[in-house]
């Protein structure tokens, strides 16, 4: 359920320990301060996934009952939350987009007779859904602002470990250019950054906040992305953080000077890009490369010369081996696919890209699944008429760029990202329609909302 190619250093126990005893007393205490089961079901939730991938070396191994204990772990998560969770209905809103991605993969395991990788690939999904529905039942609870705010608690972890990596020399190199990626003793950047992206979202959809508290942690959450140095995150948080600088200009200043603010932010955001291209300029020119050659740049992988090979550290190769494996396969499995998970074995690396891998796993009909999700859940944010949908709609446009280069869905850390930034949405975009019958205005983001 975790396997990634390249593993990084864990922590030496004397700094990971303790580190983790303090992480305890965290979630000790913030589970004690929360109000309501679904809240400290989330929090706990996401503390544990982040603490068993700082032990990665142990918990990725195989425990006595063959599964890792990673895989365990969200198993558990699964469990818990389904005792956790308020009843809802069948054709809730937040479950609908999840049918038809679920039955594809059923029925593509069962076609391809990949029982057990389906099985692994339905609990991640499952595992989503669970974070959704309790992050819906969480703001329930507890408000908007406060429950983000305890959600916020264990990506504190994640700055925590990589303080700690660059104290004390724990580095990665990342991909094939020899750059130093401090990932905090996790496993992989991807995840490690995915996971610090999470915190970043949570940070952005939070509204009653001061403005010097939330930049100095967007700033801090933006140089630990920088410092994971995972290309892709680093571009697709790029939405995300515009729409965090131009909202916050919009409503901090009076009517008369927004627009001149507006630009000025404009204007940073853009200075503040080049420089972030000038100074890791070699590792950014293959964006331009890619765009410059557009969809010539997928062939036959035969016909890859070494140059090729090196562009955006290989992906282009990674998925004309994909696209031209799904060619080659039966008409049945251009339909269904080759069954999930079906890479593993014969190619050397994941996909690196969300719609490429369910198009060899789960074929034509995985593909249109997996755009109903995300076109689903767009469109919810986009019709959620309160203060949060600018934010929304601007997370759903990072994570939809984070999946073209890599896979959070793939990831735990991926489902618990979408699961908060889905879990916001879905109750946003229920609170928007229970407005005000005699002043017909929008509510507010926080409004309660019951499925």
């Amino acid at each position: 359920m975790d396997s990634l190619v390249a593993n990084g250093r864990a922590l030496p126990y004397y700094a990971s320990i303790p580190a983790t005893l303090l992480a305890l007393a965290m979630l000790f205490v913030a589970l004690r301060s929360s109000q309501g089961r679904a809240t400290r079901f989330v929090i706990f939730a996401i503390w544990l996934r982040f603490i068993l991938s700082a032990f990665h070396p142990i918990t990725f191994s195989a425990s006595p009952a063959g599964l890792s204990y990673n895989a365990l772990g969200s198993i558990f998560i699964c469990g818990l939350g389904a005792w956790v969770l308020k009843p809802r209905g069948v054709f809730d809103v937040g479950l609908v987009p999840f049918y038809p991605i679920l039955l594809v993969i059923a029925i593509s395991g069962f076609v391809n007779h990949s029982v057990s990788p389906m099985v692994d690939m339905l609990v991640k999904y499952i595992y989503m859904a669970v974070i959704i529905l309790a992050v819906i039942d969480a703001i329930t609870e507890t408000g908007w602002d406060k429950a983000l705010g305890k959600m916020f608690l264990p990506f504190l972890i994640l700055v925590a470990f990589q303080a700690l990596s660059v104290v004390l020399g724990v580095v990665k190199a990342s991909e094939t250019d020899g750059s130093a990626s401090y990932i905090g003793g996790f496993n992989h950047e991807a995840a490690f950054s995915v996971a610090l992206a999470g915190g970043l979202f949570v940070l952005a959809l939070r509204q009653r906040m001061s403005g010097l508290a939330k930049t100095a942690l967007v700033g801090m959450f933006c140089l630990s992305i920088l410092l994971a140095n995972y290309r892709t995150a680093i571009v697709a948080i790029a939405p995300l953080l515009g729409g965090i600088a131009l909202i916050g200009a919009w409503r901090g200043v009076i009517r008369a000077q927004r627009m001149v603010v507006i630009g000025l932010a404009t204007v940073l955001i853009g200075i503040g890009g080049v420089a972030i291209g000038s100074t890791q300029q070699e590792r950014f020119a293959d964006i331009a490369t890619v765009i410059e050659r557009g969809t010539s740049i997928i062939k036959p992988p035969r016909e890859f010369d070494i140059d090729d090979r090196h562009v955006m550290s290989g992906r282009p190769l990674i998925w004309s081996q994909y696209i031209y494996g799904y060619r080659d396969s039966s008409p049945i499995q251009h339909v269904i696919g080759s069954g999930p998970n079906a890479w593993n074995g014969v190619f050397v690396v994941y996909a690196h890209n969300t719609l490429v891998s369910a198009l060899y796993e789960l074929g034509i009909l995985g593909v249109l699944a997996t755009l109903f999700f995300w076109i689903w859940m767009f469109a919810l944010a986009a019709m959620a008429k309160t203060r949060a949908r600018p934010i929304l709609l601007c997370g759903h446009l990072s994570f939809f760029l984070l999946n073209m280069a890599t896979m959070p869905l793939w990831q735990i850390e991926g489902m618990i990202l979408y699961g908060i930034l889905c879990g916001c949405t879905v109750h946003a975009y229920v609170s928007a329609r229970k407005y005000d019958a005699t002043k017909r205005r929008p509510i507010s983001a926080s409004t309660p909302y019951t499925a």
